[in-house]
């Protein structure tokens, strides 16, 4: 394994913003749906992407629990047999809410899970937190917060004192051997922490705190989201330079990125996009007697650009 890894910033972000529960106990929708959203971002091999589902629906409609708390294992089979669709179906209300409310036909468009599993449920290791980090990506799991958690601002969260306040699910993604800390996501706004997250110690696993008890890990998503993308064009471009595109087709509600891997092709519109759409780039000047390829990576797939020598006279 290597020594850090941190999915925010490994080979693209594949953590989604942070979010705020509020004053709705719906922490272990929040860390279950962010879990959700960064595995669909990996399977799709989408980073970057704001995939923002909707935890309302899961509240409302999951039957894994109320704003007085839930089950991080009923949500998991939740999203394996169901799904979430995207935040604007149902946006978030702090509340109960009631599953009429949410967009209909909601489950057509819902983003599932292959399956899930735990990682730990008592006992958990370093190791194997890190393993299932590595393997699978980020992982929900729960801890204990004592009174001393709520006024952490910047380091790395060890107990100290205060009374037991109650029980929270988080994300974990990531973790850095030299400081000895995993790295978490939090629902509690940008406000709280370090802009909405924290690290906590390696030694949270064997205190009070119980950090990685009952950890679980996603396995790949669902089908769903398939893409289907051209063939730049032109696949060739003239030795002056020029203009070109790449069309994306996908169901609506399906997120992707483009990138270019090639400092003479800039992407001029369509980085990003949600259901169908166009990637258009364009291409400079060939300086070189030869001629040059370039890649660009498009909703996960890598689409090759010639172009022609440049002339001289």
């Amino acid at each position: 394994l290597p020594t850090g890894l941190d999915w925010r910033n490994n080979g693209g972000n594949y953590v989604t913003p942070i979010r705020d529960q509020g004053s709705c106990g719906s922490c272990w929708a929040f860390a279950t749906s962010a879990a959700l959203e960064s595995t669909t971002l990996i399977s799709n091999q989408t980073p970057g992407v704001d995939l923002n589902l909707s935890e309302q629906v899961l509240v409302s409609c999951g039957n894994s629990g109320s704003c007085s708390g839930g089950y991080i294992s009923t949500a998991s089979d939740f999203f394996k047999n169901t799904g979430l669709p995207v935040e604007t179906c149902y946006p978030y209300t702090a509340t109960n809410g009631s599953c009429s409310s949410a967009c209909p036909s909601w489950q057509s468009s819902a983003y599932r899970i292959s399956s899930w599993q735990y990682v730990a449920t008592s006992s958990p290791t370093v190791e194997g937190i890190k393993n299932a980090l590595y393997n699978y990506g980020p992982l929900v799991t729960t801890m204990a917060v004592y009174q001393d958690f709520f006024s952490y601002h910047t380091g790395v969260y060890s107990y100290v004192s205060g009374s037991l306040a109650g029980y929270h699910a988080v994300l974990i993604v990531g973790y850095d051997d030299a400081g000895q800390y995993f790295i978490v996501k939090n629902s509690w706004g940008t406000w709280w922490g370090e802009a909405g997250y924290f690290r906590i110690a390696y030694s949270e696993l064997n205190s009070v705190v119980g950090f990685g008890d009952w950890t679980i890990a996603y396995v790949g998503t669902a089908p769903g989201c398939s893409y289907n993308v051209s063939q730049p064009s032109p696949s060739t471009i003239a030795g002056s330079g020029g203009n070109g595109s790449i069309n994306v087709n996908t169901s609506s509600g399906c997120p992707w990125t483009a990138s270019s891997n090639a400092t003479w092709i800039s992407i001029t519109s369509g980085v990003n996009g949600t259901g169908p759409g166009t990637v258009s780039f364009s291409a400079s000047a060939n300086p070189g007697s030869t001629s040059r390829t370039g890649t660009l990576r498009v909703a996960g797939q890598k689409m090759t650009v010639y172009q022609d020598p440049g002339v001289s006279c």
